[in-house]
Order: C-alpha cells, then sequence, then structure tokens
C-alpha cells in the first residue's frame, strides 16, 4: 500500500513545476516567444528530478544522483544552444529555472520540503517582476551602483570585523589624560559607555536597508504616479523631503487639500515605520509604544481621510517630483552612524545631569532633525534596563511630536498658506492625541 506522505511528497514536486511553468508559460506567451520549456515540461522536469532523487533514496544508489544531475546540465545546454541557433535569444532565465526546479524534485524526493516550497515562491516571484526589475535597473545611476557595492562590502565585510564592545570617552587616551584632573567629570564620562562599534553599524545598516525598500519602489513606480502614492511611498524614505517637496508646489497650485493629502500620508506611514523599527529591534517597547503611536497614526490616517474626500479645483491632478537621497550612499550612511552615536551619548549624559528629564530635552531637540536616531538610542538603552520602557516610550513620542512641529514648520515657511492652515490643523490633532496618549502611561 503507498503511504500517504509518499503521495503528498510527489504532490509537492508536482505542484512545484506547475507554479514555475505556469509563470515561464505566461511570460513567454505575453511576449509571443518560443522558448525550450513550458508549462508541460517543467512539470515533467520537476518529477523528473522526484524521480531521481526517490529512486537514490530507496534503492541507496546515491551514484544516480550524480547521473540525473549531469543528465539535466547535458539537456539544459542542448536546449540553450537550440535556442540561440534559431536566432530566438541569447538568455538563460528559463535554462536556469529548470535546473532550479530538476534540484528541487529532488530535494522534494529526499524529505526536504519547506526549502524547496520558499525557493519556488522566491524564484516564481523573482521572474514575474521581470518588467519592474529591469525597469528599476535601467533608471539606475553608476554613481548608485558603485555606492551600493561600497555600502555592501562595509556592511557584510567590515560589520563581523568591528569589536562588540561598548566604550566611553575616557577609553580614548587622550581625552582621558586631558580630563583626569577633574574627577567629576571623568567619573560622568566614564559612566557614558554608548560607543560599540558593532551595534552602531549594525542599526546603520539596518536603517539604510529600510530606506533602500522605498528607494527601490520609488525607482520601479515613479514618483509621478499621484500625490497620494508619492506620499505613501515617499513616508519610507523621508517624510521630511516629501513635506518640503509637497509645500513647494502648494504655492504654485490651487490643490491645497490634495498636496496636505500627501503630506499628512507621508507622516502616517512614517509613524508606522517607527513602530516597525521597534518591532524588530524590541518587542516590549513596541508593545508599549504601540498604544501612543498607534494612536497618532489612526489621527493622522483619519485627517488624511478628511482631506482625501475634500471638494478639489477642476481639471487634471499635479504631479509632483520628490527628490530623495539613495539610501545607498557612503557618506549619508555615515552621517546616521555619528548622528546616532551623538544621540545616545547626549541621551546618556543628560540623564546623568538631570534625570530622566534630561532624556526628554534630548529627544525633543534630537527629534527636530531625525526620529530613527532617538527611536533606536531609546530602544538600545531600554534593552540594556539604563532607561524603563515607560521612559522610552515617553521619549519616542515626544521626539516624533517634535519632528512633526518641525514638518508643520517646513509646511508654513516654503507652503501655501491653506496648505499651511489644513497641516497646522492636522498638527494639532495628532500632537493632542499623541501627548494625552503618553499622560495615561
Amino acid at each position: 500500500m503507498v503511504e500517504l506522505s509518499l503521495i503528498e511528497n510527489f504532490g509537492v514536486a508536482l505542484l512545484l513545476g506547475l507554479i514555475v511553468g505556469l509563470e515561464r508559460e505566461f511570460q513567454h506567451q505575453k511576449e509571443k516567444a518560443t522558448d525550450f520549456a513550458g508549462i508541460r515540461t517543467f512539470i515533467l522536469i520537476s518529477l523528473f528530478g522526484w524521480i531521481i532523487g526517490f529512486l537514490s533514496y530507496q534503492e541507496n544508489f546515491y551514484s544516480l544522483l550524480l547521473i540525473g544531475i549531469a543528465g539535466m546540465i547535458l539537456f539544459t545546454i542542448a536546449a540553450y544552444l537550440a535556442v540561440v541557433w534559431r536566432g530566438k535569444g541569447i538568455g538563460a532565465t528559463s535554462e536556469l529555472s529548470a535546473m532550479i526546479v530538476f534540484l528541487l524534485g529532488i530535494l522534494v524526493a529526499l524529505g526536504y520540503i519547506l526549502v524547496p516550497v520558499i525557493i519556488a515562491i522566491v524564484m516564481t516571484t523573482i521572474l514575474s517582476y521581470k518588467y519592474y526589475l529591469h525597469r528599476f535597473a535601467r533608471q539606475l545611476e553608476l554613481e548608485e551602483v558603485h555606492a551600493g557595492l561600497k555600502l555592501g562590502i562595509i556592511s557584510l565585510v567590515v560589520l563581523p570585523l568591528l569589536p562588540n564592545i561598548a566604550y566611553s570617552p575616557t577609553d580614548i587616551p587622550i581625552i582621558r589624560d586631558m580630563i583626569s584632573f577633574f574627577p567629576a567629570v571623568y567619573d560622568l564620562l566614564a559612566a557614558t559607555q554608548v560607543f560599540n562599534p558593532f551595534k552602531i553599524w549594525l542599526m546603520v545598516v539596518f536603517i539604510c536597508a529600510l530606506s533602500t525598500v522605498g528607494y527601490i519602489l520609488i525607482k520601479v513606480i515613479g514618483v509621478k504616479k499621484g500625490i497620494g502614492l508619492t506620499g505613501a511611498i515617499g513616508g519610507l524614505v523621508s517624510s521630511t523631503a516629501v513635506t518640503s517637496a509637497l509645500s513647494e508646489s502648494s504655492k504654485k497650485s490651487k490643490w491645497h487639500y490634495t498636496f496636505a493629502f500627501g503630506v499628512i500620508i507621508a507622516w502616517t506611514v512614517m509613524f508606522f515605520r517607527v513602530l516597525f523599527v521597534t518591532s524588530v529591534l524590541n518587542k516590549e517597547v513596541f508593545s508599549s509604544l504601540f498604544v501612543t503611536l498607534g494612536l497618532m497614526a489612526f489621527a493622522s490616517a483619519s485627517c488624511a481621510v478628511y482631506l482625501s474626500y475634500q471638494q478639489t479645483p477642476q481639471g487634471k491632478k499635479p504631479k509632483t517630483v520628490v527628490a530623495f537621497n539613495s539610501p545607498f550612499a557612503m557618506l549619508p550612511a555615515l552621517k546616521i552612524g555619528f548622528f546616532f552615536v551623538f544621540v545616545l551619548f547626549i541621551s546618556k549624559l543628560l540623564q546623568a545631569l538631570f534625570g530622566n528629564s534630561g532624556i526628554y530635552f534630548a529627544s525633543v531637540l534630537t527629534g527636530f532633525a531625525d526620529v530613527d536616531a532617538i527611536t533606536i538610542s531609546m530602544v538600545t538603552l531600554a534593552s540594556t534596563g539604563e532607561v524603563s520602557l515607560s521612559i522610552a516610550v515617553t521619549a519616542i513620542t515626544l521626539a516624533v511630536a517634535s519632528n512633526t512641529i518641525a514638518k508643520a514648520g517646513i509646511a508654513y515657511l516654503f507652503g501655501g498658506k491653506e496648505f499651511a492652515k489644513k497641516i497646522f490643523i492636522c498638527t494639532g490633532i495628532i500632537l493632542a492625541v499623541g501627548l494625552l496618549s503618553v499622560m495615561f502611561l
């Protein structure tokens, strides 16, 4: 009697070939191209791999694996040469996909299910996004490619070599010698052990990776797809950049509600971005922050919904191009790292001098310039137990509030009067909700 698990195993191999083959068949029909493998061929290739793996495992005839792989390689090479010979192109995407599907069939037969399924889904996703990936590559500048490679080398190669040790200013010989005659100052600086090279650069890489997601979406989708979409995607990269660009555009247009809608959408995404960062770095901080920042995000989203339904002038909706700095560049990454260290140091120093009030002051002050740095700093201090959860949550909320005020100031200075008035009303609602939620912590 055939075991049920064997049938399920066989079905998984069949399904993997079907998924990839369906995508390949769709692309071939869409492009009206003739390739060596379609939906049926990919299913057969997956089953062929499963049979090779099954027989090798059942009969302990593992040399059959080598024979099968060698045969599949020869078949793929022959198919590729045949396609090229007929002048149908020199791409090898289908050939490589067929080879991978064959190997996935073998893995399924050997009892591996989860990994082959994940690989098949990821591969099919990559294949189906051919147009968008090519479009993204065409829009990249050579400088961005070089900057991305440099950042990748420093992140992946240098990062593991950095010491995972917390240092203080007193660990620097020159500073130690200069302040050794002032015991109080020496003890104060010695307590600020916040300079951990590994963790600092790890946070820089994390923030750059998060910004890269938004940057890629902007490159793929474009920044001329509408004010709302520009604000939503731009909020992942820089809500400040979105606010500045839309404020400037509002001066030359009567679409006050539309531009205000784009700005508030970017702010809403920024709130969720901060929540996402905390959820990755510290679940406890995220749980405590979810109420306050969640309410602010809800208030912001409500304002955005209201603005989207307001009367707007007749005619074609405006399109605004927002200039974003590439997250791949080394200089912005280094600036993030230095600012992160500065915020950590100032927060720890002011805490030692003025207690919790010093932390709150540092949060408000640094929040005007950047939210990510103070968020990561508070999460770091909360993780080490140097500040309580309530203090970290309050500090992050204050930083977000001050950053919102700063962007409202940008709207007032660079935007039209009607536009700025709508932004100010929304700002007041968001801040009121945030500060009230903090009072009940």
